[in-house]
């Protein structure tokens, strides 16, 4: 207990005991466990929390709206930043996306409990301040010092967030106003609520249950959401029926894969959005999207797979791009002789490069549309690189600058230890049926076969695990030669039992895909995909 000046409505002052959460040294006789621990100061550290939570649940409607930063986000792009890729790599390939998730839960537990740890000499600064106004700014006051001077700098965000894609006075304006927020809560909690539960706060049976409720589905969905997202990253590229394959030659936008380094991707305003041409050119340039729109357009269709796919994934689909030739675009700029790869900076600040001779193939697109529609958000709206025959990570999304430079341009993957030459590997995959189902009598088996920008001219499968060997058939002719084949194989199994189904494929060339299994990290994914039937 302790003495708290209020003012009331005549503007006096009122001199009023207010206790500090329940007393921190009860009487020991006769007393419960429960009562001993609500004796102790962990109330203010919860109260913190509670407070923090509050003070980053503000930033985080802030940062969806473009207006400040949320702290979780930075911490997560900067360690993993500084991951090195083979680090990287276990992660990505065992958890995928719930690796972005599972460190985001993380940095955000850590925030809790700073801003707990925070909360605990709060009984001390009340003792010595006696105007509740002055109090919430001092504490809004040193919130908001050790995130904008501090902790922002140590993530990399540089003094009051200059470094991040909000700027520094959006940066301010969202810490500011969250540590207000944990001031004005923290406040209330230890002085308001505490007032009215003197003695501590003792939730009746049914409040007690009613929050253990609460608690127990928060971590049901949190643990079914988590398991989600790990079944829809290790899962296989598998369609139902013959039929279906086939339907999906062509990938709906809405199951079009998305990989993405950000927590939050960029919701960039195609309005003020601007692309810029320069670096090693006589004419640098700048287009706004009305400009390119009214430019000579170029459809191609394309499969993207992502680097980081294993064998038989899904992290692979087709789709018909639609913008302009990033050749024009380049040549409008006049190259200089000495540009030798073009580097493209990214709204998210994600940065790669090329070599200028795959930039400047006919096939090589700034796109604007995919399958006749606008770019969605998730694929780079309101621009992209489309590269034909390289992995998905050379395609840029949300594409802001274009520039050319001489040798060779190591970008965000890149100085992970990433390839920087990305041709795709060829790859067959079994598609249909699905592992270990129940077969009887002649059986089609399908799937597709992909090698980049190289083509197919051939897929086997083999029904023994790789003894023999007999040719699919190739649906003919295929979407482009930089998409994947849809093939197809009639079996008739001689009898009952499990068999190893193994499919394999041919570029253009002749060459067959490698056999050898070999981890996605560092140039992708190598090996036979293969699957078990149950023949009755």
């Amino acid at each position: 207990m302790h003495a708290f000046i209020l003012r009331n409505s005549s503007g006096n002052s009122d001199n009023v005991e207010v206790p500090d959460g329940p007393s921190e040294h009860p009487p020991m006789s006769g007393q419960s466990i429960r009562d001993r621990i609500r004796g102790l100061g962990w109330w203010r550290f919860a109260a913190g929390m509670v407070a923090g939570a509050a003070g980053l649940g503000v930033t985080f409607v802030l940062r969806l709206l473009g207006l400040g930063v949320f702290l979780p986000e930075v911490a997560v792009d900067f360690v993993v930043g500084r991951i090195p890729g083979s680090v990287e790599a276990i992660f990505i390939q065992t958890m995928g996306e719930g690796a972005k998730v599972l460190g985001l839960a993380t940095a955000l537990a850590i925030f809790l409990i700073l801003s707990g740890a925070y909360a605990m000499p709060f009984r001390w600064l009340q003792r010595r301040v006696r105007r509740r106004w002055v109090l919430i700014l001092a504490c809004a006051t040193g919130y908001a010092i050790a995130v904008l001077f501090v902790i922002l700098p140590i993530l990399g965000a540089g003094f009051f967030g200059s470094e991040t894609s909000a700027g520094a006075g959006f940066a301010t304006f969202s810490q500011v106003l969250a540590g207000w927020t944990y001031a004005s809560v923290l406040n209330y909690l230890l002085v308001d609520f505490a007032a009215r539960y003197p003695q501590g706060f003792r939730p009746s049976r049914r409040e007690f249950l009613a929050g253990l409720g609460i608690l127990v589905a928060t971590v049901a969905i949190a643990v079914a959401g988590f398991g989600s997202l790990l079944a829809s990253r290790t899962a296989r590229l598998t369609y139902a029926t013959i039929a279906s394959l086939f339907a999906h030659e062509e990938t709906p936008n809405e199951e079009f894969y998305v990989v993405t380094k950000n927590v939050i991707d960029p919701d960039v305003d195609a309005t003020s959005w601007r692309l810029t041409v320069d670096g090693l050119v006589e004419q640098p340039r700048v287009y706004s999207l009305a400009d390119l729109e009214a430019l000579a357009t170029s459809s191609e269709f394309v499969t993207l797979e992502c680097i980081s796919n294993q064998v038989g994934g899904n992290l692979m689909s087709t789709a018909e791009w639609t913008g302009i030739r990033l050749a024009d675009l380049i040549a409008a700029s006049t190259p200089r002789p000495t540009a030798d790869w073009v580097a493209f900076a990214c709204a998210d600040g994600y940065t790669v490069g090329i070599p200028l001779s795959r930039a400047m193939a006919g096939s090589t697109l700034l796109a604007l549309r995919m399958k006749g529609l606008p770019l969605p958000r998730a694929h780079g709206a309101p621009a992209r690189i489309v590269v034909a025959g390289l992995y998905g990570m050379f395609h840029a999304k949300w594409v802001e600058r274009i520039s050319l430079v001489e040798g060779e341009f190591l970008g965000f993957w890149q100085q992970k230890g990433w390839s920087n030459r990305g041709d795709i590997r060829t790859t067959a995959i079994i598609t249909t049926p699905l592992p270990d189902s129940v077969v009887e009598g002649l059986s089609e088996i399908g799937g597709v076969a992909f090698a980049g920008a190289r083509g197919i001219s051939r897929v086997e499968v083999s029904t023994d695990g790789g003894t023999t060997w007999s040719a699919a058939t190739l649906k003919a002719p295929a979407l482009s030669e930089s998409t994947w084949v849809v093939w197809t194989y009639a079996w008739a199994p001689p009898s009952s039992g499990a068999y190893r189904i193994v499919a394999r494929a041919y570029d253009l060339g002749g060459v067959m895909q490698e056999p050898a299994r070999s981890a996605p990290f560092p140039n992708g994914a190598s090996g036979y995909d293969a699957i078990t039937l149950l023949v009755r």
